[in-house]
C-alpha cells in the first residue's frame, strides 16, 4: 500500500483489460518499452493467464476505482539450464510516477521471486532512463553489461544496460 491508497496486488483475471490499457499508455510514450503499443487483448490475456497458471510473480498497482496504474513481473527463462533466472518487466503510468509506486511494485515482486525459488533476476533498461536505473541500483541490481546503440529513434540512438540481482 502506498500513501495514495494505491494497492499492490497479485494480478488476477479481472485486471487484464486495465493492465493492457496501462501497458499501452506507457508503450505509446516511446521512451521506456521496446514497443510503441500494447499487444492485442488476446495476447495480453494469454500472457497474464500463463503467469497466473504457473505462479510466476506479477503484481499490479491499483487505484481505489480498480484502475491499473503500474505493473511488475518476472518471467523465468524456459531453457533447462537457465530456469533459475527470470527476466523483469515493469512500468508505471506517467501520471503516477515519482510517488514510490515503482519501488512498492518492485519490492513485492522481489519478495515473490525469492519465494518462487529463482536465484537471479535480469533486466534491460535504456541508458536514458535515469530514474529506473537509480531505482534498480537502490534495490541491489548491478550493472552487467551494455548493448551499444541498441535502440534507434527519431532523436538518435540509446544504449541498453543489462542489470542483474542475485539472491
Amino acid at each position: 500500500m502506498t500513501s495514495l491508497s494505491i494497492e499492490i496486488l497479485s494480478i488476477t483475471e479481472t485486471h487484464i483489460v486495465s493492465f493492457r490499457d496501462c501497458l499501452d499508455s506507457v508503450a505509446q510514450e516511446g521512451l521506456y518499452l521496446g514497443m510503441l503499443k500494447a499487444p492485442s487483448i488476446e495476447r495480453v490475456s494469454a500472457f497474464v493467464h500463463d503467469q497466473i497458471e504457473h505462479g510466476f510473480p506479477q503484481f499490479v498497482a491499483i487505484t481505489p476505482d480498480e484502475k491499473v496504474i503500474g505493473w511488475c513481473d518476472v518471467l523465468p527463462y524456459e531453457r533447462e539450464m537457465f530456469r533459475h533466472v527470470g527476466k523483469l518487466g515493469m512500468g508505471v503510468h506517467a501520471g503516477y510516477r515519482g510517488q514510490k509506486i515503482g519501488t512498492c511494485l518492485l519490492n513485492a515482486t522481489l519478495e515473490a521471486t525469492r519465494e518462487y525459488g529463482l536465484e537471479k533476476i535480469e533486466l534491460e533498461v535504456y541508458a536514458s532512463n535515469a530514474n529506473a536505473i537509480r531505482l534498480y541500483e537502490k534495490l541491489g541490481f548491478v550493472h552487467e553489461g551494455r548493448k551499444r546503440n541498441a535502440r534507434k529513434t527519431a532523436s538518435g540512438y540509446d544504449d541498453i544496460l543489462l542489470m542483474g540481482l542475485l539472491f
